[in-house]
């Protein structure tokens, strides 16, 4: 099938000049300052205040997440209970798509782990050390946020938006979650029946 937008100089010529798109720097959004912020607490907190506050996002991505699943599994079960063969349809359409998200958001996913890994090894080796002077920790906050500060800026100059990005890298905890959860359901539901 043909890409007409791209073939076509005409049209690529015609939407640029017509078409103009005004973001505002994204270093300048609340969001961006915001993930900075909680980006800091982490890096500053100890263990249990980084499982705190991971919990907190966990709990506020339950509350959004968690209707909108609700009711888009209820339309998808009708959907299926009424037109079974367009259940395979409609698998096979979201497993392109999360196979698109997956290789689009690499950048994303990079920048998760960094936001959430390097605060957990701070952690472990202030909690190791024990002793540490407070400008250690301080200097290892300053140097991690000016990290995260700059793939922020990878991350915009490729067309992410600080909004989606914030609630991307908060959500993560809660995607995790759910992934492990019903493996360990399973283990729970066949210890019980061993024991019978």
């Amino acid at each position: 099938m043909k890409n007409f937008f791209e073939e076509s100089d005409f049209l690529k010529s015609t939407i640029q000049e017509n078409v103009s798109i005004q973001r505002k720097p994204q270093v300048n959004t609340i969001w961006h300052w915001l993930l900075l912020i909680l980006f800091g607490l982490l890096a500053y907190g100890t263990m249990t205040q980084q499982f705190l506050l991971i919990a907190i996002f966990i709990a506020i991505a339950a509350v959004v997440k968690g209707p909108l699943m609700l009711l888009w599994g209820a339309i998808y079960s009708v959907l299926i209970a009424f037109f079974p063969p367009l259940g395979l349809v409609l698998s096979l359409v979201f497993f392109l798509i999360n196979l698109g998200t997956i290789a689009k958001s690499w950048r994303i996913s990079l920048t998760s782990a960094y936001f959430y890994l390097v605060p957990l090894i701070g952690g472990i080796f202030r909690a190791i050390s024990k002793d540490e002077p407070k400008y250690l920790v301080l200097m290892f906050v300053a140097f991690s946020l000016l990290g995260l500060h700059f793939l922020l800026n990878w991350l915009y100059k490729n067309n992410s938006l600080s909004r989606t990005l914030t609630w991307s890298i908060i959500s993560v905890p809660y995607a995790l979650l759910i992934m492990l959860l019903p493996t360990r359901f399973r283990r729970i539901k066949s210890n019980k029946k061993l024991r019978f």
